[in-house]
Parts: C-alpha cells; structure tokens; sequence
C-alpha cells in the first residue's frame, strides 16, 4: 500500500512509466524487477512455516480440491463470508477470487495464533490441512462482486493513491487485468514463480469492502495485524487516504 499523501493537480504519469520511450521502457522496468526479485518478494509477509507449504510457494496455489472445498464453505464459512464467498456484511471479508496460496496461509496463521481473531481460531481448530487447501481453491474459484461506489470523487482520490503511490499499491496488489499496470501485474504467473514465492502472499483486494480494508490498514497501523512492510507503511497514511483507497478498491472488478 501507498506511504504518502494524494497528489497534486499535475497530470500524473501513467502506473508503471519509467518516463522513457514505451519499448525502452518495458525492457528497463522488467530489467529492475527481475534483478529485484528478491527485494520485491520481502514485501509480503513471511509465511508460517506449514504442512505442504513448499509445494505451495512453488506452484503459487494452495493445491486442493473445490468440490470438497465447497462443503467445507457451507458447513464452516458460509455465515460469515456467503456461500459464494461474497460476503453480505462489511465486517467480513470476501473470499472469492482471493489468491488461494493467502487464503490457504491466512487460514494457518488463524490456527497457529499469529494472526487474531475471536471467531476464527475456533473455526480453524476443526479444519485439517486438506480442509483449508480445499476451502482455499473453492472460494478462489468464485467471481468476486465489486461493491457500488458510494463516493466517486473519494474513489478518484483513492485510484492516485493507489497508482501513483511511492511505493504504490499496485505493485504488490494490482491485477493482470487492468490496463497501464504495473510490471508485477503484467508479468503473470510465471515469471512470478521465476522471481520467488512471496508474492503468493500478497491479497487481491479489487472489490473487497471498504470497510474491512480500512480495518485492516488500521490494524496495520497499531500493529495488531503483522507484516513485513504494511505494519510501516499503514501508519503513513492519513484517514483520509485509507478511506479513499478503500472506496477506490471497493468498486474495482
């Protein structure tokens, strides 16, 4: 996430340009990530240390099977977070389309205690391994429904922040799908894998609530919530940031 204030009324460059020619461009900017692999992939949090992580890290996907992951949702997720992982509540977070590999490491941290909750540790203590791979592919599986904007010029605000950040926001959390992305986003699967495991732990957020991101970037901030790099940038923004990256997010497919 973004560490600085919103920016001026200058035209801004668009996400991901080096200020160099569009060809010389691409080249520098791939150049630089690749060199940085290392750099890029000490952005997300470190991932506990869990049966059938290493084959996670490799293939980027929490491996398991949806249809078992489904039954897993109705009986133990669905109250919260909707049966299609579309959560009615604000409070809770959507978990369709989320990046299986986060979901399936999220769901041990809530097992191990490294990350809190007063619903979810006793959840999670009746889940076996394969039950969150499982719940994990299921629910990444599931289109996520972007929320209506309830502020557009908020949402503008929030769509600078995002971009034009330094360091930006997109660079870990955009999406392949969005045009003018940034490198990480363009690159895909693939040449992710080549460049290490850790992006494997860095959440989508496109359409998730409002509400919950500001939350969380909250618990970022108060170091309630660890990880390596938001717990210093979350208390770099303003409230009015959060809630603008928030509403930007919120209504982004």
């Amino acid at each position: 996430m973004e560490g600085l204030s919103i920016h001026d009324g200058r035209p801004a460059k668009r996400p991901g340009d080096c200020g160099v020619g569009r060809s010389a461009r691409l080249t520098f900017c791939a150049a630089a990530l690749v060199v940085g692999a290392s750099s890029v992939a000490g952005i997300a949090q470190t991932p506990a240390e869990v049966p059938g992580w290493s084959s996670v890290q490799v293939q980027g996907l929490a491996v398991g099977d949806p249809e078992h992951g489904k039954r897993v949702a109705e009986a133990k997720c669905a109250a919260c977070h909707g049966t299609n992982g579309n959560s009615p509540d604000p409070q809770f977070p959507k978990l369709a389309g989320q990046n299986p590999a986060y979901l399936y490491q999220q769901l041990w941290a809530f097992k191990e205690g490294t990350r809190k909750s007063d619903v979810m540790p006793g959840i999670v203590a009746t889940l076996v391994d394969a039950d969150m791979a499982n719940v994990a592919s299921f629910y990444s599986r599931q289109p996520r429904k972007p929320d209506t904007v309830k502020d557009a010029r908020l949402a503008a605000i929030g769509e600078r922040v995002f971009f034009n950040g330094m360091p930006s926001c997109a660079m870990c959390h955009g999406s392949g799908g969005r045009p003018g992305m940034p490198m990480m986003g363009m690159m895909g699967r693939g040449m992710m894998g080549m460049m290490g495991s850790g992006m494997a732990d860095v959440p989508n957020l496109n359409g998730q609530h409002a509400g919950y991101v500001i939350d969380q970037l909250n618990r970022f901030a108060g170091g309630e919530r660890q990880g390596t790099v938001m717990n210093r940038i979350a208390p770099t923004l303003s409230e009015t940031n959060k809630e603008a990256v928030a509403e930007f997010l919120a209504g982004t497919p």
